[in-house]
């Protein structure tokens, strides 16, 4: 289905960008793999193959995005499919919250791609069927977690963005996937514990009608849908990936 596709995911030496990569390429993509995990990054490329070409980038550096839209345009000419996906989030409270937490979330979750949109547009527009995915998060929606306001506004600012790309860039499709609970390295990364995350974990599944914490290959498959020529008329959508979870009232503080 992608083949002959040049396609370029953040955070993609783990979770949903990892699983994006792998499935991508499985579909003959050559996918650009973007993280500052160089160590995961490394494993990535020798799991994926040649296929998976690893760029280490530091997304809030705009200097660095520059470097990597001329190595993209030197090296393929052309970029098919932006998938900004890397992430940042951790619990802060409104009253102890220093000026630093709050650019790590907004650089990571907003800048960063705000920036990538603009440096790779020229290429997007190379592309036959260019598309541009946005992974936001149903907290930009509806809150559940108390001290997660830096996360969940950011990432609400994302979604907004997404909306101003349809208008702005025309011919350029530009669609949002908003996960719900996922299994993936974000929770330890903002300092949870094993323990601390199978207990948020057994909470969360009391309010998904699925039954299941979701799987980055659950997002995965959302994204090459709409990055694929089966979905040439959808532009501007947003779908939450919850397992269901937004139909339940019963809502509540998961902690």
């Amino acid at each position: 289905m992608f083949k002959d596709y040049v396609v370029l995911i953040t955070g993609a030496a783990s979770g949903i960008g990892l699983a994006s990569a792998r499935l991508f390429i499985e579909e003959k993509a050559t996918v650009i793999g973007v993280d500052i995990d160089g160590k995961n990054l490394e494993q990535a490329g020798k799991t994926l193959g040649l296929k998976f070409i690893p760029r280490l980038c530091d997304i809030t550096e705009e200097e660095q995005i520059g470097q990597l839209a001329a190595f993209v345009e030197s090296e393929h000419k052309k970029l098919d499919v932006l998938v900004n996906n890397a992430g940042s989030g951790n619990l802060v409270g409104i009253e102890t919250m220093q000026e630093s937490d709050f650019y790590m979330h907004y650089d990571v979750n907003l800048k960063g791609p705000m920036l990538l949109v603009k440096h790779f547009v020229p290429l997007l527009r190379k592309s036959k069927n260019p598309s541009i995915l946005n992974v936001s998060s149903t907290a930009g929606r509806v809150e559940h977690t108390q001290n997660h306001f830096l996360y969940s506004t950011s990432k609400a600012a994302l979604l907004k963005f997404t909306q101003h790309l349809v208008r702005d860039l025309p011919g350029i499709r530009a669609n949002t996937v908003l996960p719900g609970w996922i299994d993936t390295p974000i929770y330890s990364r903002a300092g949870a514990d094993e323990a601390t995350v199978k207990a948020i974990y057994e909470r969360a599944l009391t309010r998904i009608p699925a039954g299941r914490i979701g799987k980055p290959e659950d997002i995965a498959n959302c994204i090459l849908f709409l990055s694929s020529d089966r979905a040439t008329y959808i532009n501007g959508a947003s779908v939450d990936i919850t397992g269901g979870m937004l139909c339940n009232a019963d809502w509540g503080f998961l902690f």
